[in-house]
């Protein structure tokens, strides 16, 4: 995996994996490295991984991208040891496994977030076997005898016949191989009918609200409830459960307390021990025996089934935690191929045409988003398409719904039909493809870069913005429903030339609608304001200044919506 090693003019040097395929650079924290250099741009370079190769694309920067003392046009490939200047910033590109002694490193992508599985093995461990073995010493193993009157008096004396110590450290090695969940379960009821003489043996886990039997097992195997079938009774799964404590009754079908209770689990059958599985303050599981009246449990035996529970704790919580992080990083990868193959269907960069200076950049407010904006410069009659959309809703399903619009406005953007009817097509092809729930908003426009004129159609998405070189304002809204909310929707054209110096903002409404810690929105009128104070700079030092003031209004309030500005300015 490549590096890069940032060395700030005043603070101390630091390495950021590249393990993006796309990488933003800039002074705006919303950017994956965030400089905090007076002469880099908000959104200043970015860095392309394509695995074999990485390259370097200015974004419009004021004051210019430089590699190796020459300044960035295009995209250039960095190789080992290359030095990129911004500002007053040095960024080394170091290829492989070349790293800087002493640097502090930052992980961007799921791995910043992960600890290492035996980290949370050995505070567990640590804790729970401590515990474990001075409640054994001391004789203080935590559990409630639950015995009605008559019974108590006919239980079995304890013995020293079964040493607790000695059980641990079977129990230990039994389950010290490395299982699945499945199989330390599986294991773990093994042990305790090779402890304790039991008929039948359940043990549950939690899942959600739920006590759910994850595996039954019984001497004789006819007339055993599935897991499916165990219930067990309430009382019983208070007590442990809910107060954590251990439970033995000589004769549960005539103890009052659970007379009232009818559970497959105690039907035919008299005597009943039930422990905990627990891990620090929670209780996530409980291992459950029975006998018949004749073959009573005893208080040693109730001490052997919360031993043995007690050291399975350790082993199947470990297992639990272990599948999680398996099932999370399994995720996670997911998120990242699919936030990967996301990247790819957007611009690199805008096209260059003469006499025009246009820009585009878009934040997911997650891994993935439902904005999208294209740029599709179209040969055969020199016309550029430009298109803004917003998915509803937010995560995987928008992003899938995002991708099958970018498909479709390619295909369409290629026909020789009028811009309505394109609309009318696209609307037909996601209302037929995707669930009714899912709808999207969509500008989609054709510029004839010589005259000036953009044709368009707004399909219920937010009006772009036109400033006049003037400072007049226009909104650009006519078109019809938004798309895929109704079959053989009809959507208006509409026209506007641009004069030189008039700038068009194509935005989605995760900027307009952006809170601050006072829950207040950023809304059109300060979009409208920043655009007319900074309407002579250049498209992106107009997108910079829209970045800057709602990093300043946002405050530390987090994102609420993906966010999409797309910048078109007629320079002469």
């Amino acid at each position: 995996m490549s590096n890069l090693i940032v060395r700030p003019k005043d603070y101390e040097s630091s390495v950021v994996k590249l393990d993006k395929m796309r990488l933003t650079i800039g002074r705006s924290s919303r950017n994956d490295v965030c400089i905090g250099d007076p002469f880099a741009s908000r959104l200043h370079a970015e860095l392309l991984n394509e695995g074999d190769r990485v390259l370097l694309v200015d974004r419009g920067s004021a004051n210019g991208t430089f590699l190796n003392g020459q300044r960035v046009t295009g995209t250039v490939q960095l190789h080992g040891g290359d030095v990129i200047r911004i500002g007053e910033t040095e960024l080394e590109f170091a290829h492989g496994d070349q790293m800087l002694s002493g640097a502090t490193v930052y992980l961007s992508g799921p791995e910043a977030a992960s600890l290492p599985a035996d980290t949370i093995t050995a505070a567990i461990a640590s804790r729970s076997t401590s515990d474990l073995i001075s409640s054994i010493k001391s004789g203080t193993i935590s559990g409630e005898m639950l015995m009605p009157g008559p019974a108590k008096a006919a239980a079995a004396p304890e013995t020293e016949g079964r040493n607790l110590l000695s059980i641990v450290s079977k129990v230990g090695i039994a389950l010290l191989p490395t299982t699945s969940l499945e199989d330390t379960l599986k294991l773990t009821i093994d042990l305790v009918f090779q402890a304790v003489a039991a008929e039948r043996g359940f043990l549950f886990l939690k899942e959600g609200e739920d006590l759910m039997c994850k595996v039954a097992r019984g001497i004789q195997q006819e007339g055993l409830p599935t897991a499916s079938q165990v219930q067990i009774s309430r009382s019983i799964t208070h007590k442990v459960i809910s107060e954590k404590a251990s439970v033995l009754t000589s004769d549960a079908m005539h103890d009052p307390r659970f007379q009232a209770e009818h559970s497959v689990v105690l039907s035919r059958l008299r005597s009943v021990m039930a422990v905990p599985l627990a891990s620090g303050e929670e209780t996530f599981g409980m291992v459950y025996v029975d006998n018949p009246y004749d073959s009573r449990f005893s208080e040693e035996d109730l001490n052997v089934l919360t031993t043995i529970a007690s050291v399975a704790s350790i082993k199947i919580e470990h297992e639990r935690l272990l599948e999680e992080r398996l099932e999370k990083r399994r995720m996670e990868e997911e998120l990242k191929v699919a936030s990967e193959i996301q990247m790819r269907l957007q611009p690199v960069s805008a096209p260059k045409l003469e006499g025009w200076d246009m820009t585009g950049v878009s934040f997911p407010c997650r891994e993935i988003g439902g904005d999208y904006y294209d740029f599709i410069y179209r040969k055969r009659d020199n016309r550029l398409i430009v298109a803004v959309g917003d998915v509803s809703g937010k995560g995987t399903g928008a992003a899938l719904l995002m991708s099958s619009v970018h498909a479709a406005v390619r295909a369409q953007s290629q026909s020789r039909a009028s811009i309505g009817e394109v609309m009318g097509e696209i609307n037909q092809y996601i209302h037929e493809n995707s669930p009714s729930n899912k709808f999207l908003t969509l500008f989609y426009g054709e510029i004839d870069p010589e005259s000036g004129t953009l044709t368009y159609s707004n399909g219920g998405h937010n009006a772009p913005i036109l400033i006049r070189n003037s400072g007049e304002i226009a909104r650009l809204d006519k078109g019809g429903l938004p798309i895929g909310l109704m079959q053989g929707a009809f959507y208006d054209e509409g026209s506007m030339c641009f004069d030189p110096g008039d700038v068009l903002v194509i935005y989605s409404d995760g900027i307009t609608e952006s809170v601050n810690d006072q829950d207040e929105e950023f809304e059109e009128a300060r979009l409208i304001e920043v655009m007319q104070k900074h309407r002579h700079r250049s498209a992106s030092g107009i997108r910079d200044r829209i970045d800057e003031a709602l990093a300043r209004f946002v405050g530390s309030a987090a994102p609420i919506d993906d966010m999409t500005l797309m910048i078109i300015k007629r320079t002469d």
